[in-house]
């Protein structure tokens, strides 16, 4: 499968979950794939005691959503992870396909007030630094890697190629919490040469960079 699309037969939630319970499992090299539970679409889109931010009832993607897939993860570290899945058609066969995807991954180093990763002076351009506490945001912008990670974890515009595009809401924030901070990122999958990836170890690679930034 090129792309996180599924049709015909295939194209229902509980499909949808187990395949991206599998890619996980794959990309984080895990003994055993994460729990990924479907939630209708109606609902906030995240049990009680989440993380997770209720989800926003105009997600800015060109199609309904049909569900959320939600994963709470223990391995290879704590981590949170909701999907919308849009649904449509191919052709003449119902489809379901990923829409965005937002992570909380828990920090154990302190933050007094949110830190985001701000955007570019243009509109739809690449997110730039870290804004927020002066003497936190310096340690995160003095990472070049760091902020190559961040880059590549939020995408601007998307679309099937260069002629379909929309455009699409970045976010990565460091939270305050009562016991050390959450990082919330939200992304989209990428497509590989084999099927397509979720970014879970890209987006743990930044988490563990961040915590040693962090101190």
């Amino acid at each position: 499968m090129p792309a996180a699309i599924w049709t015909g037969r295939n194209a229902y939630p509980e499909k949808v979950a187990a395949d991206m319970a599998a890619a996980l499992g794959d990309e984080l090299g895990l003994a055993e794939p994460p729990l990924a539970v479907t939630l209708p679409a109606e609902s906030t889109g995240v049990p009680v005691g989440s993380l997770l931010p209720p989800r926003e009832r105009f997600s800015g993607m060109p199609a309904p959503t049909r569900c959320c897939i939600y994963v709470d993860a223990l391995a290879p570290r704590a981590f949170e992870l909701r999907a919308s899945v849009m649904g449509g058609r191919s052709g003449i066969r119902r489809s379901l396909g990923l829409g965005h995807l937002l992570y909380a991954v828990p920090l154990a180093p302190r933050v007094p007030s949110r830190i985001e990763l701000g955007l570019g002076a243009a509109r739809g351009s690449v997110p730039a630094r870290f804004d927020g506490d002066a003497a936190i945001t310096d340690c995160l912008n003095r990472d070049a890697q760091l902020l190559d990670l961040a880059h590549a974890l939020t995408p601007a515009t998307a679309g099937p190629d260069r002629q379909h595009t929309w455009q699409v809401a970045c976010r990565l924030t460091i939270d305050p919490r009562p016991h050390g901070s959450v990082l919330f990122v939200q992304t989209l999958h990428r497509p590989t040469i084999r099927a397509w990836s979720l970014g879970a170890h890209t987006v743990l690679d930044f988490a563990a960079r961040a915590e040693t930034a962090l101190g």
